[in-house]
């Protein structure tokens, strides 16, 4: 089979003559139909491979649908001919088949296209990030990319009575409202234009990852409220933070992270009834804006790298914001 693989920075190479992995006990294969490029992890890992010790370690190319080729023994949610999504593979989805645990793989509607099913990946994450969030909740959330914009329609799902979205780019805002979002505000991502935004939000949602962002949720929420860690800290490591602050205001705080395989099928199980049941409400169609072949991979990296999000918060970024008109990027074996 094809196989891309990452082997040093920004580095992919394209082997032709790999072997099909044969699934473990408790596993499945998948024949990769598509596999959607993460803008924070697959990117991190692309441009920090080697310089970050995790960005050697993730599975890059980890947003897979397609169908099962295979079980292994024990599988018994799934069989061979089904259409499934993935929420993290034990191997590459930019190749023909990847493997996964039984608990990672979700039941795919015959009315998504694979292209947009892949993106599901991302759902049991922000049903995960969005537990804390009750009805009649205001919630603010700071960053409308992929992850931030299904956060967004999970918490209108969930009875948030206000649903504030926050980003740089005008493009990504308009997709917020038509996905339910209350208010959309543009800002800079300097802390002052964040710090404007609003206050005493009952949850705010951190969805790029920054020491700035983090922060600015911080002050945006109000005495005991909760502050989400849903954008992953790839580029900046270590953030620095107020405890006075915190330990004035009381707050909460929770990340997207499901640490448990409790947590994870909990969250894929809502993830599967959403996807069944309310397609229309997720707006998948929205979300996926390019299609490459599999062969096209380094454009599509290309393409993606063309974003603010890629550098240290310290430091000048030469793009300002996102790239242009992107969200989503599928790639097709």
């Amino acid at each position: 089979m094809r196989r891309y693989e990452l082997v040093g920075r920004r580095d992919i190479r394209l082997r032709t003559e790999v072997a099909v992995p044969g699934p473990g006990p408790l596993e499945v294969l998948v024949r990769v139909r598509a596999c959607t490029v993460c803008n924070r992890s697959d990117l991190a890992y692309f441009h920090y491979h080697g310089l970050r010790e995790h960005c050697s370690q993730g599975c890059f190319g980890h947003e897979v649908a397609g169908v099962v080729e295979a079980t292994g023994a024990g599988v018994s949610r799934v069989v061979p001919g089904q259409r499934v999504f993935v929420r993290t593979p034990l191997t590459t989805g930019y190749a023909d088949f990847a493997l996964a645990r039984e608990i990672a793989v979700g039941v795919l509607p015959d009315s998504v296209p694979f292209e947009q099913g892949a993106i599901l990946q991302l759902l049991p994450l922000a049903v995960h990030a969005t537990r804390g969030v009750r009805l009649g909740d205001r919630v603010v959330i700071v960053g409308q990319g992929p992850v931030g914009q299904l956060a967004l329609r999970v918490a209108v799902a969930r009875g948030a009575a206000e649903v504030v979205a926050v980003d740089l780019d005008d493009w990504r805002l308009e997709r917020s409202a038509a996905a339910g979002a209350d208010a959309v505000r543009r800002v800079d991502g300097g802390s002052g234009q964040l710090a404007s935004v609003g206050a005493d939000f009952d949850v705010a949602i951190d969805a790029v990852g920054t020491p700035t962002t983090l922060n600015a949720c911080v002050g945006l929420v109000r005495q005991n409220g909760l502050v989400v860690m849903l954008g992953t800290h790839h580029i900046d490591t270590r953030v620095s933070v107020d405890l006075v602050t915190w330990e004035r205001k009381g707050l909460r705080v929770h990340s997207s992270a499901e640490p448990l395989d409790t947590a994870r099928a909990e969250a894929l199980a809502v993830a599967e009834r959403l996807a069944h049941r309310r397609p229309d409400a997720l707006r998948l169609p929205d979300l996926l804006t390019h299609t490459y072949p599999l062969e096209e991979l380094p454009k599509a990296m290309e393409q993606l790298s063309a974003s603010s999000a890629l550098y240290p918060d310290a430091e000048s970024a030469p793009y300002d914001g996102p790239p242009r008109e992107t969200l989503k990027v599928a790639i097709v074996p």
